[in-house]
């Protein structure tokens, strides 16, 4: 029940993660031309890379803050990008339907 409430503590608090304007800026003329020239794939691969990025390299300290003291917090983060990940392979893996 300590792992609920630090989760949704964590979801309500949104003042202590930081995103800098100019990898903001990048990602979104990288997945803006991704979607202009079709390719949708790419572009949830694109957008997969800087979440993980931002969420787990570069505010580290934040959440390791954050769910540190619990025992599920950082599992739960974890198998959330594995989840994603085979996800995306399976459906790189996809013929296009055109």
């Amino acid at each position: 029940m300590q792992a609920l409430d630090t989760i949704l503590k964590f979801i309500a608090d949104t003042s202590m993660l930081a995103i800098p304007f100019g990898q903001m800026l990048i990602f979104v003329v990288i997945n803006s031309f991704c979607l202009l020239f079709g390719k949708y794939k790419l572009g949830l691969l694109v957008s997969y890379c800087f979440v993980l990025f931002w969420g787990f390299i570069s505010n580290r300290e934040f959440f390791i803050d954050t769910f540190g003291q619990t025992t599920w917090g950082l599992i739960i983060y974890a198998l959330s990008g594995i989840v994603m990940v085979v996800v995306l392979i399976v459906g790189f893996f996809q013929s296009s339907r055109e």
